[in-house]
């Protein structure tokens, strides 16, 4: 009852991203600027799905920026920095992932800009690596994050010293498949809004 409420709402009366006008437009009085007029090159008319997409790759990003932290930290053996930065990745990447699902119930698919030819043979290959990627990469990544706090809240702190096989070697499959689900989530992206584009 919610989403369709919202499904209802949420296109008419947030469907487009509107800047306020700049200083220079609105008038000598007036003192408020958007930051789309602060930022060069920006079109002025964005809508709400640009908008989540942009959203969704830079958190992505970022999740990934703050797990390669993490690994950092664990190639060092520093045990507190290693399990928070990827408690904090793992939690940045469950947000996006709720996000995403909500962005998809309320907007649906993106539709292939391109020809029939180039979305069976350059678009459902990149889309499908990428799907089986990102499903590795979250399965994976939820069972060595339960292996890693299971082993650290039951007395094995010193465990990346000792030789805490299972979950170094899941982390180094993970770090692969995580790099995997980036590159392809950005390849996905330019096919549907830059090289393709009508």
């Amino acid at each position: 009852m919610l989403i369709s409420r919202l499904r209802r709402c949420l296109p008419s009366r947030i469907s487009t991203f509107r800047p306020i006008q700049s200083r220079a437009k609105a008038g000598p009085g007036s003192a408020r600027v958007s930051a789309v007029d602060l930022i060069p090159g920006l079109e002025q008319h964005m809508d709400l799905k640009t908008l989540l997409w942009y959203l969704v790759l830079s958190s992505v990003t970022a999740a990934y920026l703050v797990v390669l932290a993490g690994v950092r930290a664990a190639r060092s053996h520093d045990v507190s920095h290693h399990s928070r930065r990827m408690i904090v990745g793992c939690t940045i990447v469950g947000i996006w992932l709720v996000a995403y699902v909500l962005k998809q119930v309320l907007f649906g698919r993106e539709s292939f800009p391109g020809t029939e030819t180039q979305y069976w043979s350059l678009y459902v290959p990149l889309f499908v690596t990428h799907m089986l990627l990102a499903v590795t990469t979250i399965g994976l990544g939820a069972y060595n994050l339960y292996i890693g706090l299971h082993r650290l809240r039951y007395g094995s702190v010193g465990a990346m010293a000792a030789g805490m096989t299972t979950h170094r070697r899941i982390g180094y499959v993970l770090l692969g498949t995580f790099t995997g689900t980036m590159v392809t989530a950005y390849g996905v992206y330019l096919m549907l809004f830059v090289w393709f584009k009508g």
